[in-house]
């Protein structure tokens, strides 16, 4: 039904780099420039407008399958701490009721839907409306026989746009700025999934990405929300990446929206992203350094 999770269920992955999310490593880290860069195998798990409950048990199906990856890059940033953006979605995981982990979750986030899990076919059609697209991709790639997905790597190239209007809306309807809502269910699965990686020895990293330079102030409470998941990642004894002094922060010309970038900005800090995990954090600064040209 959900044709990542399901493909990294059926298919060997096996990636040393694994990049999760939401929307903007979804559509802004290329694994193809990160594997020039590190020699390493990468794949990006990031899931669409996705929450932390998401992005854990993704991650955990992604391990049952796949052997554990070297290390893993998590996006965390101010937004994907409130409720008020991302969601969970109970029906990428309806294949898999049955499982605990997969159950407890599901049932903490979206008890209506779990009641009627037991009864045969209606987890399926509970949230057919949002799942018939999908289902009708997997049931023509089972005709073909097709074993790969549209996006084999997990990276989907952003639509190649310079800017919408969509921070113009934004900006009217919050003229004097806004301030973000600590949601401790969302802080629970990013330590969930924080957990989740150091149990099984990985190394694992929170970064967030560049964004418009203009939006920040107003983002009233940016800092303070920087400064707590910051402290957070101190708490696992792991960094906290920024990103955001990136010079394509400047300018609109390298964005869709204030947090996304466009193919040419995804591109520009893919790169920077790939220097940087070499340079940093595998220190194969030898190696990186011939491939930077």
């Amino acid at each position: 039904m959900n044709l990542k999770i399901s493909y990294v269920q059926k298919e060997k992955v096996d990636a040393d780099i694994l990049i999760m999310g939401s929307c903007e490593p979804l559509w802004m880290i290329s694994p193809k420039i990160i594997e020039k860069k590190t020699a390493l195998k990468t794949y990006n798990l990031s899931l669409s407008h996705s929450d932390f409950s998401d992005v854990f048990l993704s991650f955990y199906l992604y391990l049952k399958n796949n052997k554990s990856p070297q290390y893993v890059f998590l996006f965390v940033t101010p937004e994907s701490i409130d409720e008020n953006y991302n969601m969970f979605h109970s029906y990428f995981f309806s294949p898999y009721i049955g499982d605990p982990i997969i159950d407890s979750v599901v049932k903490e986030m979206d008890p209506e839907y779990f009641k009627y899990t037991n009864i045969p076919f209606l987890k399926y059609a509970y949230y057919n409306n949002n799942v018939n697209f999908a289902a009708f991709q997997g049931f023509k790639h089972f005709i073909q026989n097709k074993k790969t997905p549209y996006h084999v790597d997990g990276y989907e190239i952003p639509n190649q746009v310079n800017w919408d209007n969509h921070f113009a809306i934004f900006m009217k309807q919050n003229p004097n700025g806004w301030k973000y809502k600590w949601s401790g269910k969302r802080e629970k699965y990013l330590r969930k999934t924080i957990a989740l990686a150091q149990k099984n020895q990985i190394k694992i990293y929170l970064f967030e990405s560049p964004l418009l330079n203009e939006i920040k102030p107003f983002q009233l409470n940016r800092k303070a929300c920087l400064d707590k998941i910051e402290l957070l990642a101190k708490d696992y004894k792991t960094d906290y990446l920024l990103f955001d002094t990136m010079q394509i922060a400047n300018s609109k010309k390298y964005f869709m929206s204030p947090l996304i970038t466009n193919v040419k900005g995804s591109n520009l800090f893919t790169n920077m992203f790939g220097n940087y995990i070499c340079d940093n954090i595998i220190k194969v600064k030898k190696k990186c350094a011939v491939m930077k040209h």
